[in-house]
Formats: C-alpha cells, structure tokens, sequence
C-alpha cells in the first residue's frame, strides 16, 4: 500500500515565509535610506573615511584588471559567469579634479554587464570614467586571499617589466596601499526588488496563517471507527439511511488493502529531487598583462 505524505504545518510555513520576508523588507529599506542619505564621494575622500557599510558615490577612471571571476554552476556540468571583482583607484583626486598623491587600491565587485567598461579603464588611457553608487563591504578571508595573490602577481609583472627583482618589501608596500575592503555597486533597482519581494512574502505569510487559523474555528464530527453507528445530522445513520436502504460495513474488510494494491510495491523515495542546486564560486585570477600600470605604491 502506498505511504502517504504527511501534510506540512502550515503555521510553520508560514513564519517561514514571514520571517524572509521581513529579513528582505530589512535589506531593502536599509538601501533605500543609504542611497538616499549623504553618500561619501570616493573619488576625493581621505582614506580614513574609508569603512565597511560607508555608502559612496564616485567616479572610477583607473583600474587594474580583474583579480576574481564569479561564476554559478547548474547540475555540476553548466558554469555560468556573473561579475567579477576589479582592483581601482579611489582617492585619487583633489576637489578641483586634479590629481593627488593620496590614491589607494580597492576591490569593485560588479555585474558581467559592466564588465567592458571597467576592462576598458584597466588598459586604456582615455577610456570614459565610470560613475558608480554603492557600498563599502568587508573583504572575506577567501576574496582577501585571492586579492593577496593578485597583488602579489601584479608586483611580479611590474618588477619583471621595469627590469628589477621584486622585494618582500615591494610586496609588503603594495599591500599596504590596498584596502581589506571592496565595493559592492547598487542602486535604486536592489531595494525596489528586495522590498516588493519582501511585501509579497510577508503577504502570503499572513494569509496562510489567517487561513490555518480559520479553518481551526470550524467544527467538524469526530471520525468514528468503521462499523458502528453515529448520528451526522443529515438523517442517516451508519449502516441506514433515511430512505431504508441499508449499509453494512465490516471494520475488518473495510482495513484491507485493495487486490491491486496488495501486490504493489511502493518505490517512491521521499526528500529527493532530480533539480541540482546551482552553486556559486569564485575563480582567482593573476595579473598577466605584459606592460603593467603605474601604481601608487610604485
């Protein structure tokens, strides 16, 4: 015979869908007042003013190259590219446009779609600047490791080019130069998202629990044991109607499994799905142009 499902807690479900609602409305009203408070120009800043969740605003004209590739792979066999993370220059200009000795490295994170924009300030001199919105985010563990060895190859090329044997002292300098921090670039489209999906899921969290709870107020006859008589308010009885006609219910049959179940094997597996979780990662990626920039630590 064939094993039922046991059907959810719906309350469960419920506070399930409430609490990442509520958690999306958070993110996204956060956003929407950071984009919309004073946000600190990175482009003419002091360093110092440089810290994880500042929200900023800028104007990117000098870059690095690319340091991280962010791919998602689907079924363990389809890897698909979503951004990469570029090493730029920020405080690199006065308030009058000019330049400034005060230039630093940071990591941007930005989408695949942005990707020949910011190539473009990586190798070429008169590329447009880009301007950007978005926030300070602490570098993990995993992303500084990548960024150490991207700095480490960059100093490598730069040695190698200019014809001298890079030092520990080189290394050390360059990294020093460098923030623990990058950009993650958002706008006006994140929170709008976020607080539309948040809206929807509190809403249905409400219903499922206005439901649940409704049905609860509904009384219904208690399930009786096959065979004996009960009273449902319509006029029958068990084993005879209103009509005569009469009914008999054996409490042993009525247990049985049908013929054609008997021999039925029941082969489900329950918790399984055929549907691979997507699953993202980050690919290092070293310095290889054969001219390297000039940098600030240079």
């Amino acid at each position: 015979m064939a094993r039922q499902r046991k059907k959810g807690n719906p309350i469960v479900t419920a506070v399930i869908f409430g609490i990442f609602g509520i958690v999306l409305l958070f993110l996204g009203i956060r956003t929407f007042i950071g984009l919309h408070g004073t946000l600190l120009n990175v482009t003419t800043c002091d360093p110092s003013e440089i810290k994880p969740g500042v929200y900023v605003e800028g104007t990117i004209s000098y870059g690095y190259g690319a340091y991280i590739e962010k791919t998602t792979t689907y079924n363990h066999i389809v890897t698909k590219t979503d951004g990469y993370y570029y090493l730029v220059d920020i405080c690199d200009k006065n308030a009058d446009g000019s330049d400034n000795d005060t230039a630093r490295w940071i990591g941007i994170s930005i989408s695949k779609s942005d990707n020949d924009k910011f190539d473009a300030i990586s190798t070429q001199d008169d590329a447009p600047p880009i301007e950007i919105t978005g926030v300070i985010r602490k570098n993990s563990s995993k992303v500084q490791g990548f960024l150490d060895d991207y700095i480490t190859s960059y100093v490598d090329m730069y040695a190698s080019y200019y014809g001298y044997t890079a030092t520990s002292e080189d290394y050390a300098s360059a990294k020093a130069e460098t923030f623990p921090y990058y950009i993650e670039m958002v706008d006006s489209s994140d929170y709008i998202f976020n607080i539309v999906l948040g809206l929807i899921f509190v809403l249905v969290a409400v219903f499922m629990v206005f439901k649940a709870t409704r049905g609860k107020n509904h009384i219904s006859a208690p399930a009786q044991p096959a065979g004996t008589g009960y009273y449902n308010g319509s006029g029958d009885f068990n084993g005879i109607n209103a009509t005569g006609d009469v009914y008999h219910s054996d409490p042993f049959y009525s247990q049985q499994p049908a013929a054609d179940e008997q021999q039925t094997t029941d082969t489900t597996t329950y918790g399984a799905t055929d549907t691979a979780t997507p699953s993202s990662s980050f690919t290092c990626l070293l310095y290889t142009s054969p001219s390297p920039r000039d940098y600030a630590a240079s």
